[in-house]
């Protein structure tokens, strides 16, 4: 059995001053990383451990090393990966250190099927495809920039509920509900989606050869 560790940049920090439901909720979140990695890795033989760590400031300051690693939102497209590298003063520790491109809503973009299927006992508002949203036609998840903006204005675009007797439009929140949207993702289109996405895998996997 090899044991690795990811600081995963989301949910709260485990000595701040957040509700009860804040916890609970970020717990979910970093439950839901650990499946979906666990299902793109495949192999009973990795135990992958998640720790969300709130800010990105509160896992630059952890070592990082061959059997724990860092996935961080990266803000950006793809061309700022160096950049941000340099600017957390991790570019020694390049190898241990992995984006989520621009964010973690992109990967949620990046699959709309996973989205309605989440919210599928929610009244849809409109008739079309998830994927006709006019931020996502023709564009790559990579290339969408404020992710976490567009995804709250697709959800409130296409869904609605019965609260109290009245009608709210779904909104997104990224303790609230990202976490049921992330155990929809299928891995291996994030794979072939997201190179950091496929590059964490190989990297997680690579552990075997050298335990």
């Amino acid at each position: 059995m090899v044991d690795v560790s990811i600081l995963v940049e989301g949910g709260v920090h485990p000595h701040s001053n957040a509700s009860a439901d804040t916890f609970d909720n970020s717990e979910k979140l970093r439950e839901s990383f650990q499946t979906l990695l666990s299902k793109g890795v495949q192999d009973d033989r990795i135990q992958i451990k998640i720790d969300t760590k709130g800010s990105y400031t509160s896992i630059i300051k952890i070592p990082l090393h061959s059997s724990q690693l860092a996935l961080l939102d990266l803000d950006g497209d793809q061309s700022q990966r160096t950049v941000r590298l340099k600017e957390y003063q991790l570019d020694k520790h390049q190898d241990f250190v992995f984006f989520m491109i621009q964010a973690m809503e992109s990967w949620i973009l990046s699959q709309p099927d996973a989205i309605e299927k989440t919210f599928e006992e929610y009244t849809k508002i409109l008739e079309d495809s998830l994927a006709e949203f006019q931020a996502l036609k023709d564009a790559s998840p990579e290339d969408i920039s404020n992710p976490s903006e567009v995804l709250n204005s697709l959800l409130q675009s296409y869904f609605e509920y019965e609260k109290a007797g009245k009608i709210k439009k779904l909104k997104y929140g990224k303790l609230k509900n990202s976490h049921l949207m992330i155990q929809q993702l299928d891995p291996e289109i994030l794979e072939y989606q997201f190179e950091d996405f496929h590059y964490l895998l190989n990297k997680i996997k690579e552990l075997l050869i050298h335990a």
